[in-house]
Parts: C-alpha cells; sequence; structure tokens
C-alpha cells in the first residue's frame, strides 16, 4: 500500500470532524444563512459601502437533531500537508455511545470504533491496529476534542453544551450564540427562520489554533434536517481540512451492529503526526 493511501486510513478516525461540499444527495436540498461575520457590502453605482451589521441580544431556541441509532454513507476527503484523497465510508452511531466506521475500497481497509474515551482503528491491509485517547487527540491538534463533539457534528447540532453565561445575539443575517470555554472562544451562527446552526468559528487563545466548521447544505430526513455539506478547517500546528458527502441517512429504531475486534497477530503501532 503506498505511504498517502496509508496515512489517509490513519488519518480519517483523528480528523473525524467534518463533512462534504459535493451536491449529489438526490433529495431537495436546504440551504441555511450566511457566512457574513461582520458587515454588510451594499453596491451602489459599481462602488462597495460597507455597514455594520446591527446586533441585538436575545434569546432563541436553537433547533437539534435527536436519535438514538443513526446510520450514513459518506464519501470522506482528507487534506494535509501529507495527504489528498478521497474515500468511501459507512458510519453507524448509538447516541452517546460508540460511533463506528467502515472504510472499504472494494475489500475493507480499515474499520474504526470510537467511544466515549478512546478511538481504536485496524488497518486491515498491514495487519496492525491503533489506539489514541482523545486527550491525546487534543493534545496533537492544540484544541479540545471528545466524542460527543463528533457525535453533535455529524448532525448539525451544537458541539458544546450550552450554559448560563453564554451571549445570545441576533444580527441582520443570522442569530448567534457567543460561548467561552477555558481559553476558547467560541460562535455559533444559526439561520434566521429555522434557527438551525449552519457556521462554528472557535479559537483557542492559548495555542492559537482556530477551527471553522461550515455546513453548506442540509435535506430533511425522518423529519429531521440534517447536514449534508459539511467543510472542517484546522488551522494550528498541523493544519487539516476533512470534508465528507454524506450520500444517504438512515435513523434507526431497529438493532444496529458495530462489530470491532483485535484479531490475533495484529501489532499494535504508535499514531502518526499529520
Amino acid at each position: 500500500m503506498n505511504i498517502n493511501l496509508k496515512l489517509l486510513i490513519l488519518g480519517i478516525p483523528l480528523l473525524f470532524l467534518a463533512s462534504c461540499r459535493s451536491h449529489k444527495m438526490k433529495k431537495n436540498t436546504v440551504i441555511l444563512g450566511s457566512t457574513v461575520s461582520d458587515s454588510v457590502v451594499v453596491k451602489i453605482d459599481t462602488v462597495a459601502i460597507t455597514e455594520p451589521l446591527k446586533t441585538e441580544k436575545v434569546y432563541f431556541e436553537t433547533e437539534d437533531v435527536d436519535f438514538e441509532k443513526l446510520k450514513i454513507k459518506s464519501k470522506i476527503t482528507l487534506k494535509t500537508e501529507k495527504i489528498n484523497q478521497t474515500i468511501p465510508a459507512t458510519i453507524h452511531v448509538k447516541k452517546d455511545s460508540v460511533i463506528w466506521i467502515s472504510i472499504a475500497m472494494g475489500l475493507e481497509a480499515a474499520r474504526v470504533s470510537i467511544n466515549p474515551d478512546t478511538l481504536f482503528l485496524l488497518d486491515r491491509l498491514n495487519r496492525n491496529y491503533y489506539k489514541v485517547s482523545f486527550v491525546e487527540l487534543s493534545k496533537q491538534f492544540d484544541f479540545e476534542i471528545d466524542f460527543k463533539m463528533i457525535q453533535s457534528l455529524l448532525v448539525g447540532n451544537l458541539p458544546v453544551a450550552l450554559d448560563t453565561n453564554d451571549v445570545y445575539f441576533k444580527k441582520n443575517e443570522f442569530n448567534s450564540i457567543i460561548q467561552s470555554r477555558n481559553d476558547v472562544s467560541i460562535e455559533n451562527r444559526f439561520d434566521l427562520n429555522k434557527n438551525k446552526l449552519y457556521y462554528i468559528e472557535a479559537e483557542d487563545k492559548k495555542t492559537e489554533t482556530k477551527l471553522n466548521i461550515d455546513y453548506k447544505s442540509f435535506i430533511i430526513e425522518d423529519n429531521k434536517l440534517v447536514p449534508t455539506i459539511i467543510s472542517l478547517l484546522i488551522l494550528g500546528k498541523n493544519e487539516a481540512k476533512i470534508e465528507f458527502e454524506h450520500t444517504k441517512f438512515d435513523f434507526l429504531d431497529r438493532n444496529i451492529r458495530f462489530p470491532f475486534n483485535i484479531p490475533k497477530g495484529y501489532k499494535l503501532e504508535k499514531i502518526p503526526n499529520f
């Protein structure tokens, strides 16, 4: 297996926080909000005039997706300094319990199991396996990453739980919730009409690492508004961009399998830097 493919298989679970930029979902897509941050540009006689956005404090209910079990078909594109490849994946989620990923290119090349504490990866092509905790993962990217953040990002929910210190704003083009957790500041933007999260901008002031999450498109599946086009960009010590193309959502009330075991003879390897 060439080095780029090997790095891709190893890198996906470590960077598993984002999604796609293709419009191939065969259902009516819904485009929400605007990513304008500080101003609105108005053109008059070909002269651009920048006007400040009006801002007022206001409370609003957020539109979240609730589920117990979820199956997603997706294509994942991973771009780092060393990798630029796309592969298909099947994702199973049991709420607050486990995220399971099968990466297959004809035959299954890798299998991932993520629980609330630790991430495990089987590299079937090289008969190796990898284990990394979320504490270790956060240190590698200079940004706090945990299970609930990944779970929330998959369905477009707030990755960081609300508390009484969060500040709500209503702007011309979106509603916003500003959060501060330790050294991390977060702005969450919501569509004015549907109150659905569509853009996140976070910065760790201590490490100067930035994270942008952009939900470009949504569909309605099982009466739930779910994201199909999501882009994640991490700017810091290690720069990475991930895009998923979700092609199918299944919200399930039946049992779903999360098969994962480490076969005899597989060797434990250290997760590489990216």
